[in-house]
């Protein structure tokens, strides 16, 4: 059960980047310039909350998930000890 609610978090972290990914990066095809620029600021608008929303969602679940609290051990680990052929 734990890990399916592991991995259900982790594919919705996924669909929301995609999304912001597609409404931040897209391109508007309106050849009227006031419906271009509406689209425009609403796109990018949600695209960017978006972001703010997957952020808020992975602090909220690193404090509670297993999966979430071991990647962020094995990233302070790796900063911690850096690769010396990296620096």
């Amino acid at each position: 059960m734990n890990k399916t609610i592991s991995i259900i978090r982790i594919a919705i972290l996924f669909s929301l980047g995609m999304v912001a990914f597609l409404l931040i990066f897209g391109e508007e095809q309106d050849a009227d310039l006031l419906s271009w620029t509406f689209r425009f600021v609403i796109d990018k608008t949600i695209g960017i909350g978006t972001v703010f929303l997957i952020a808020r969602l992975y602090k909220r679940w690193s404090k509670i998930d297993p999966w979430f609290i071991a990647y962020d051990k094995m990233c302070d680990e790796v900063m911690d000890k850096p690769n010396p052929t990296q620096l």
